[in-house]
C-alpha cells in the first residue's frame, strides 16, 4: 500500500517468540561447531491454503523445512496417549531457525523504517493522529498505529494516554508464562517410542512439551543431539526465581519421569518466556471500533491463542483494515 510504515521494536532484531538461538560449543569429535535451536515456538502450522501459508511460501519458501516425525499426547498423570495423535497437518520450521521468518518479512518489505532496540512508552493524542514517545524522547507523529506487543505490555502502553479507556479491553487477553530448557548431548537421546515430540495437551503436568530439536535439519552436529521442554505455566512460577542450575536439574527430573533418563548434558541453556501463551479473549468489538480512532491491534493474543500463523494472520487482517481506513 502507499503508505509509510515505521515499526518499533524494543529488542535487538525482529521475529519476538518465533526465536532461534545458537551456540558455538564442541561438536561429538571435539571440534566446534554451532549448535541452533528454536528456544520459543517450534514450527508454523497453517494451513496449506490460508493467507499465512500463502505469505511463508513467498518470502521463504526456498528455505521451508518441514518437521516431521509424530507428536503424541500425554495426560496429567503422564500416560502417553498415541491413539488421540492429530494425523498430518503442516510443521514448518526454517533451515536457519524459525527466527528467520521474521528477518524474511522485514528484507520483502520495501521502504520500511525499522528501530530496534526503541521501547515506546506513552501514546497521546495528536490532532487526528498519534504521538508516540520513547524513554529517550518523541518518536514522531502518525496517522494511525497498530500495536501487537503482547497484551499486557499493550494495556500498559495504552494506560499513558488517551487511549486509556482500551485498557481494560486489551487486559482480559491475560498469559501464561513458561520456561524453556535446552539440553545439548554428544550421542543420541533415548526416546519413549519413535516419535519427535510429546505435548500435554489437557494440563496438569509439569511438562507442557518435549521434543527432539535436532530432528530438524542443521540444529546439531554430526552424532550429537539436542532436547527441548517447555515447562508448564504452574511449574514456571514455582521456579520462576530459582538459581540456574536448580532449575535445570528440575526440569531435567521432570522431563527424565515423562520422556526416558537423560544422562549428563554437555551444556544446558534456559529461556524465560513471561508472556508465553494467551490465555482468553480480548474485547474485539472495542478493538474494532478503536479503527474510527486509528488504532489497531494484532498478535496471537487477537486470535486467542498461541499460534505463529494466527499472528500472522491477525496481522493481514489489520493490515485489510489499515488500508481501508487510511484510503
Amino acid at each position: 500500500a502507499d503508505a509509510e510504515v515505521t515499526v518499533f521494536e524494543k529488542s535487538r532484531g525482529v521475529s519476538g517468540r518465533a526465536a532461534t538461538r545458537w551456540r558455538d560449543a564442541p561438536a561429538p569429535d571435539g571440534a566446534d561447531a554451532r549448535w541452533r535451536y528454536d528456544h520459543g515456538a517450534q514450527y508454523l502450522s497453517p494451513e496449506p491454503d490460508s493467507p499465512a501459508a500463502r505469505l511463508v511460501r513467498a518470502v521463504a519458501g526456498d528455505v521451508l523445512v518441514e518437521v516431521e516425525g509424530e507428536v503424541w499426547p500425554f495426560d496429567a498423570d503422564g500416560v502417553i496417549r498415541p491413539a488421540l495423535a492429530r494425523a498430518g497437518g503442516t510443521r514448518w520450521t526454517f533451515a536457519d531457525g524459525i527466527a528467520d521468518l521474521g528477518r524474511r518479512l522485514r528484507d520483502a518489505t520495501p521502504g520500511l523504517d525499522l528501530r530496534l532496540q526503541t521501547r515506546v512508552s506513552a501514546l497521546d493524542r495528536a490532532g487526528e493522529g498519534w504521538a508516540l514517545s520513547g524513554d529517550d524522547g518523541p518518536l514522531g507523529t502518525f496517522d494511525a498505529v497498530l500495536m501487537t506487543a503482547p497484551a499486557p505490555q499493550t494495556a500498559e502502553l495504552l494506560r499513558t494516554g488517551a487511549a486509556a479507556d482500551l485498557a481494560d479491553a486489551v487486559g482480559r487477553a491475560a498469559y501464561r508464562s513458561q520456561f524453556t530448557i535446552v539440553w545439548a548431548f554428544h550421542e543420541p537421546v533415548s526416546r519413549p517410542a519413535d516419535v519427535y515430540a510429546l505435548v500435554n495437551a489437557g494440563g496438569g503436568h509439569d511438562v507442557a512439551w518435549v521434543a527432539v530439536e535436532s530432528d530438524k535439519p542443521g540444529r546439531a552436529p554430526e552424532g550429537g543431539a539436542l532436547l527441548l521442554a517447555q515447562m508448564s505455566d504452574a511449574w514456571t512460577q514455582a521456579h520462576y526465581d530459582d538459581a540456574r542450575d536448580d532449575l535445570v536439574a528440575s526440569a531435567r527430573a521432570a522431563v527424565s519421569d515423562l520422556w526416558a533418563p537423560l544422562p549428563e548434558p554437555a551444556w544446558a541453556d534456559t529461556q524465560r518466556w513471561r508472556y508465553s501463551l494467551p490465555d482468553g479473549h480480548p474485547d474485539t468489538d472495542r478493538l474494532a471500533a478503536a479503527a474510527a480512532r486509528g488504532l489497531f491491534f494484532a498478535g496471537d493474543w487477537t486470535a486467542g491463542q498461541g499460534r505463529v500463523h494466527l499472528a500472522l494472520e491477525e496481522g493481514l487482517a489489520a493490515a485489510d483494515r489499515l488500508r481501508q481506513t487510511l484510503a
